[in-house]
């Protein structure tokens, strides 16, 4: 699974926006999970077909002898949970579909879960053996209105 970031430049939408690209080895095919764009957006194949054709000369460079080849896999756009067009939230859907896409069965996000998810992310990031700022719990209380 690959997060991918695009830089947008267009009328309805303009910055980055990240959605997810997937290998799937058991359906033979890549498969693009986006929460703005739909199976028939121009932008969303083009980019993605990209960033497939760059996956593809990698594997092939790394992963010559590997017994699974990807040369003749093609892109799948999956319907995937959508955003609201203004809102900046793709990022959090991105992680959703990286933490529960199995290739089968679509994550099941809504608007209302978004407040949540990020609340449960920023959890799993501050308490993350990576995060070597073990203190992070006391300066948050110390930097926040009403904090300790």
């Amino acid at each position: 699974m690959f997060p991918v970031i695009e830089e947008m430049g267009g009328k309805k939408v303009s910055g980055h926006h990240w959605y997810v690209l997937c290998i799937n080895n058991t359906a033979q095919r890549f498969e693009a999970l986006d929460s703005l764009r739909s199976k028939g957006s121009i932008g969303l194949i083009y980019h993605a077909n990209a960033v497939m054709r760059r996956i593809k000369e990698a594997w092939k460079l790394y992963y010559d002898k590997s017994r699974v080849q990807i040369e003749n896999y093609e892109i799948e756009i999956i319907d995937a949970p959508k955003q609201a067009v203004r809102s900046v939230h793709c990022g959090f859907y991105m992680l959703e579909y990286l933490d529960k896409w199995d290739g089968v069965n679509v994550p099941r996000i809504r608007k209302e879960d978004i407040q949540k998810i990020k609340k449960i992310t920023a959890n799993k990031w501050l308490n993350a053996p990576f995060n070597k700022n073990k203190k992070w719990k006391q300066q948050l209380d110390s930097n926040c209105p009403g904090g300790k």
